[in-house]
């Protein structure tokens, strides 16, 4: 009697080539914590004018480390998703806000991964991939006025880069604390992938 076997391939199909589950795995971890930082800070008690996403930048946390850890891909993908989701649960940031923050992120993924192999930068990357991001940011906004609610782009620039310096020294303080956990040079370190 002939056993009918299955190939689990012919069944199932194959998935694009660039989707791993590692990668699949990575992504949504990721995805996680980029909507799970935003809504913890949101949780504390604090006056309702006090805005600290916007000073604390908790959607630049989960770029970064997937950044530092070396999963490029995972943090490209959750820059570019990240702000859609939160938006899509929780209503913030409202839609142009979006717009400025996905390019921000994809800036700040962009310049930092490059950052990250110019050594003597590397424990620090993170500032000068926020002030990058900031820059584009900036001519955005002198594009389109809607993207900044209508502010004049310097006005916009020198309000939100002197609520973000809280911000800007925890991304410093991960990235600093995450290359020194993880030494690029380990094998199992963040350059390592």
């Amino acid at each position: 009697m002939e056993i009918l076997r299955l190939d689990a391939s012919a069944v199932v199909g194959r998935g694009p080539r660039f989707l791993t589950a590692s990668l699949a795995r990575e992504m949504g971890i990721l995805l996680v914590l980029s909507m799970g930082f935003p809504f913890m800070l949101h949780l504390l008690p604090v006056p309702e004018n006090s805005q600290l996403g916007p000073r604390l930048l908790p959607m630049f946390w989960a770029p970064l480390l997937g950044c530092l850890w070396g999963r490029t891909t995972a943090a490209v993908v959750v820059a570019a998703v990240a702000p859609w989701l939160n938006w899509l649960f929780t209503r913030h940031p409202v839609p142009p806000v979006g717009v400025l923050m996905t390019i921000q992120l994809l800036v700040f993924v962009g310049t930092l991964r490059g950052l990250l192999t110019w050594t003597p930068v590397r424990h620090v990357a993170a500032l000068p991939a926020y002030a990058a991001a900031m820059l584009v940011a900036t001519g955005m906004v002198a594009l389109w006025p809607e993207l900044g609610r209508g502010a004049p782009a310097l006005a916009w620039v020198g309000r939100a880069v002197t609520m973000a310096w809280p911000g800007v020294l925890i991304l410093v303080l991960i990235n600093w604390l995450a290359l020194r956990a993880y030494p690029p040079h380990r094998g199992d370190g963040p350059l390592a992938a």
